[in-house]
Order: C-alpha cells, then sequence, then structure tokens
C-alpha cells in the first residue's frame, strides 16, 4: 500500500477487465431477461465472448484513459488549489465547530426519517422478524438468525410488557433507537467529509442525500439483522478511512483503533457472514504488510486490530451459543448456488417432463444424486431468481455423507451442462451484475402477497399478532403512500435516479471507484477489500434482496468522497489538532 500509484499498464489492464466482464453482464443478462435461457452453443458462445472482449476493452480503456487525464491535471494544478483552500472552504460549514455540525446533521436526518416512522409504527416487522418470535417463544435459538439480534428482539419485548405496557411499544422503542443508531452513522459520516474538508456542494448534496434516500425510510424502522449491521459496517469503514488518511503510527490506542475494533465486532455479531468478510480483510492487510515497506507500522496496526475483533467476535459468537444453548443452523444456506446448478440440469437435462427443453440426456447415477440431495422431487419448485422454494427441502446430510459421490457428480455434470451451470448463476445474481434487472424487485411476489416488493413491508399478521403486534400507524395518509410506492417498486419507475437504486449499479461502481484508487491514492483500496468480502457472500447466497444490498448502497458516496478528496500530506498532519468524536 505505498503513496505512488499503480503503473498505467496494470490500471489499463484492470479497467479492461472490468470493462469484459461488465459488456458480458450486460448481454447476457438482457438475453435472459428476454429469454429465461441461453443455449451456449459455440456460434453464440464465440460471438457473446468476442463482443465483450472488443467493447469491454474499448470502454475500458476510454475510462481508464479519463480517469489518469483527470488524475494529472488536478496534480498540476494542485499547488494554486492548495494555496486558494482557506477562501474555498468558507461558509457555515466550515466555521462550525466538529460538534454543533454533528449535531444539526443527526438532527436533520432523524427529522426527515421521523414521518416514516410515525407511519408505520410500531416499525416494520417483515422478513425474519416472525421466525425469531417462534425462537424467543419456544426458548429454542438456531443461528441461522445472528443470535445477537433476537436476543435484542427479546429484550424489548420484555421491556414493553413490563415498562411501556405493550410488546408494540417495547419494539417501537426498538425502532426508534435503530434509527437514531443509523442516522448518528449517517452524521459520523458527514462529520468526516468536513472534517477531511471536502468540497461544500459535496457535503451539503450528502446531507440531503442521507436525509432524502427514499431506502432509508424503509430499513431504518425495520427490524431486520441487516439495520444494525449496516451501521456497523459503516462505522468500521469510517474507521479504516481515518486511519489511512491520518496515518497514525503513533503508540498507544487511540477512539478511532477502539471504533475500529467495536464495529468490527458487531458487524460479526450481527450478521453471520460479516465473519467472511472480515477474513478478506485480514487476507489483504497482511498482504499490504508484506509488500508495503513505508506503511508497515501502519498496517501492522491496523492488521492488530482487526484480527483481535475478528477473535472477540468469534469468541462472543461461541458465547451466545452456549449461553443460549443454540442449534447450528443447516449449513444449505452456502451451497445455493449448486443448489440452484443442479436443479436447473434437472429440469433441462433429467428426463423429469416438466420442460419441453428437457432432452433426457443426464445419467442415471447422476440423476440418483440429484434426487438424494434435492428431497422430495424440490427441483420442480425451482426459480430461477430465488434459492430458497429448492432449498427448503435440500437434504445436506446427503452432500455431506456422501462428499466424495456428490462432488464427484457435480464436477461431472459442470463438464457436461457447462451453459446450464453458467446460467442458473447469471440469473440468481442478475439483481447484482445487470442494471437493468427487474427481477430483484417481485422475487418475493410469487404468492401475490401485499408487501412483498424490493422494499418489503409486509406484516404476517396471522404469525405474529398472537405474540400481542399489531399496526398502530401514527400517520395513515403517509402509511398509504408509502405502502402504494413500495408495493408498486415505485424506484423503477424513476428515469436516471433509478440506478442509484437498482442493485444492479453498485458492484460495477464499486470496481470502478477501485480502478480510481489504484491510480489515485491506491491505500484506499484497503476498505474496499471489505466491500469485496460481503459482495463475495451476496453472490454465494439464495436471493438478491435490498437489506443485503443496503450496507453497500448507503456507504457508496461516503468511501468515494473520503478516497479520492484533494487533501496533501500537509492536511494529513492538521487533521490530527481535530478530535475524533
Amino acid at each position: 500500500m505505498e503513496h505512488k500509484p499503480i503503473s498505467k499498464k496494470v490500471t489499463y489492464i484492470y479497467f479492461s477487465f472490468v470493462g469484459v466482464l461488465f459488456v458480458f453482464c450486460c448481454l447476457t443478462g438482457r438475453e435472459l431477461a428476454r429469454k429465461g435461457n441461453l443455449q451456449w452453443t459455440t456460434t453464440y458462445t464465440v460471438g457473446t465472448l468476442l463482443l465483450s472482449l472488443a467493447a469491454g476493452i474499448v470502454l475500458g480503456t476510454v475510462i481508464c484513459k479519463a480517469v489518469w487525464l483527470l488524475t494529472e491535471r488536478q496534480s498540476g494544478n494542485l499547488m494554486s488549489e492548495r494555496d486558494s483552500k482557506t477562501q474555498s472552504r468558507k461558509g457555515w460549514i466550515y466555521r462550525s465547530s466538529q460538534g454543533a455540525f454533528y449535531a444539526c446533521s443527526l438532527f436533520l436526518i432523524t427529522l426527515a426519517w421521523l414521518p416514516s416512522y410515525l407511519a408505520y409504527y410500531p416499525a416494520i416487522c417483515a422478513y425474519d422478524f416472525p421466525v425469531q418470535l417462534a425462537q424467543i417463544s419456544l426458548h429454542e435459538y438456531v443461528d441461522h438468525h445472528p443470535i445477537a439480534h433476537t436476543l435484542l428482539i427479546r429484550l424489548f419485548m420484555k421491556l414493553g410488557e413490563r415498562v411501556l405496557g405493550s410488546v408494540n411499544d417495547g419494539i417501537a422503542c426498538f425502532a426508534a433507537l435503530q434509527l437514531l443508531f443509523l442516522a448518528a452513522v449517517l452524521a459520523y459520516g458527514m462529520l468526516l467529509l468536513k472534517r477531511f474538508r471536502v468540497r461544500t456542494v459535496w457535503i451539503v448534496g450528502m446531507q440531503l442525500l442521507s436525509m432524502l434516500y427514499p431506502f432509508h425510510w424503509y430499513m431504518s424502522i425495520s427490524i431486520t439483522k441487516d439495520t444494525i449491521f449496516t451501521g456497523f459496517f459503516l462505522l468500521q469503514i469510517f474507521a479504516l478511512l481515518v486511519l489511512l488518511l491520518e496515518e497514525r503510527r503513533e503508540s498507544g490506542w487511540k477512539r478511532t483503533d477502539v471504533l475500529l475494533f467495536l464495529s468490527s465486532v458487531g458487524m460479526i455479531l450481527f450478521r453471520n457472514n460479516g465473519k467472511y468478510a472480515m477474513m478478506v480483510l485480514l487476507v489483504i492487510e497482511l498482504l499490504a504488510l508484506w509488500k508495503g515497506k513505508s506503511t508497515r507500522g501502519l498496517m501492522g496496526r491496523l492488521f492488530i486490530v482487526s484480527i483481535a475483533a475478528f477473535l472477540m467476535g468469534n469468541v462472543l459468537l461461541a458465547g451466545l451459543f452456549r449461553v443460549t444453548d443454540a442449534r447450528q443452523g443447516d449449513r444449505r444456506e452456502m451451497l445455493s448456488v449448486p443448489i440452484q446448478q443442479l436443479a436447473r440440469c434437472m429440469l433441462y437435462h433429467g428426463g423429469v417432463g416438466i420442460l419441453p427443453e428437457d432432452d433426457g440426456t443426464m445419467r442415471e447415477e447422476d440423476a440418483d444424486m440429484i434426487r438424494r440431495f434435492l428431497a422430495d422431487e424440490s427441483y420442480r419448485f425451482y426459480q430461477a431468481d430465488f434459492a430458497d422454494p429448492v432449498k427448503r427441502h435440500v437434504n445436506t446430510s446427503a452432500a455431506l455423507g456422501e462428499a466424495g459421490g456428490f462432488i464427484k457428480t457435480y464436477l461431472h455434470l459442470f463438464a457436461q451442462y457447462p451453459g446450464d451451470y453458467v446460467n442458473a448463476v447469471l440469473l440468481l445474481d442478475a439483481g447484482y451484475l445487470y442494471p437493468e434487472d427487474e427481477s430483484h424487485a417481485y422475487v418475493n411476489q410469487v404468492d401475490y402477497a401485499p408487501g412483498k416488493g424490493y422494499a418489503q413491508t409486509r406484516w404476517a399478521e396471522n404469525e405474529i399478532a398472537q405474540y400481542g403486534f399489531h399496526k398502530a400507524s401514527k400517520w395513515e395518509w403517509l402509511h398509504e403512500r408509502l405502502e402504494q410506492w413500495a408495493e408498486d417498486n415505485g424506484h423503477l419507475k424513476l428515469p436516471i435516479v433509478k440506478y442509484m437504486l437498482v442493485p444492479g449499479t453498485f458492484l460495477w461502481a464499486y470496481l470502478l471507484l477501485a480502478g480510481v484508487f489504484m491510480i489515485k491514492r491506491v491505500r484506499m483500496c484497503l476498505p474496499l477489500s471489505l466491500v469485496l468480502g460481503y459482495y463475495i457472500t451476496m453472490l454465494l447466497g439464495p436471493v438478491v434482496q435490498l437489506r443485503y444490498i443496503y450496507p453497500v448502497m448507503v456507504m457508496m458516496p461516503f468511501l468515494a468522497l473520503l478516497g479520492i478528496a484533494d487533501r496533501d500530506e500537509t492536511d494529513s498532519n492538521k487533521g490530527r489538532e481535530h478530535e475524533e468524536i
């Protein structure tokens, strides 16, 4: 992680590679959305690959050239910009104290989100909430859902019963504190924009975005692990950015080190895949420690804090597991991609007679293995963009008990039907890979139940009413309109703006940002390793959902502005006189 940029040749290769991937995903995503299946004939395969290579290399080269020109022009004007920095950073934002600015930002964000809280009072109780209530009621905890989050729900239910008068008010208190936590994290991000002297226009824009981004109104009050995880995930990356920008090498723990430690522990506790994202960060920190001579002290410090947090997070997870006498969840979640691939192969080649395209060419021993793995002929429930319908019936013991035979079958089918394996992955992850994808918005609407759009708001009244929960909106008019927008997937109807709201934009935005960091400030790629680790778990997951992509949606603009802010080395020293919150 040196100060000097990576060579131009490497950056051109990187941008070209990303360009090829982008074009390939767009070409195949469009065709799959239209046809539902691709025949990977020699002609189609060669044509698609050649077009992806040609268009992708041109696209990547043009973008890389533009980034280099902007960077070099910026470097040439750097001295004059430094001389005029004081004049260009006037106004209340830069005259105000950090405390006043933070309080103002937090107040405005909270005020903007308050109407949705009143509209959905006591909270949006969708997603896994009914399942977690059943665990609490039966005192049978399963770590498929983070135990820490389930215990928090239990705590506020008890608070509601014993202090506030009802579980409804208890969960409303939970939602209010969750809203304040997320708003406080975003306000801290705003404070960092001021502290690292981002231009005023961008600070104002980010304040408005933090207040008005529509998914904040839904996610901030949704009782789901993902909202709390988002707060810790953002704090973790903010702490990394501060430490990288200020290059702290002094001995002794500073408040930002503590923030990095606590936020890392928090993100591990509130999402099961948090530890896997942390593992990627640790690997990149080790590589940076090995390769970066001039930053070895800083990288060593970051690695020590990160590994300590990783170990502490896993120790706490084990402790919660033991205290609650929890059961380990079925690991079928990790097999979502193979499940989809095998189910698709069975439908197209297993001779089961469901699809007219079924050619019945699969070997009987392979089909028999799939039947034992996908129990109850669950391949019949195959849904291209959602693994759960098949996954619910998966017999993981068949794969584990016959691991050798299962792997042999899986690899043999891959060799025989590679196109079906590719189609299964592209369709399952279409929402992440193809910006024009709309399947992400309708994946939960198979049963036509209301409130199951991209922003899920559905109350399972029949399941949770028995625990004392009921809707008690304080602003019914607004509730009806927010419900309508969510139900109709209103984000798809917004021209241009929709690309800030659909999941298919953000992977490419992060890959582009990584290239910019490689040219401008390569050490800023370190926080991106967390995003990379998180994306890997999403791409291997069962479905594209707002709550999964939400953390990287929120983080993207902050990371971009802080990572490429025009801040010279003397600013790094000046920043130390600003106290951290």
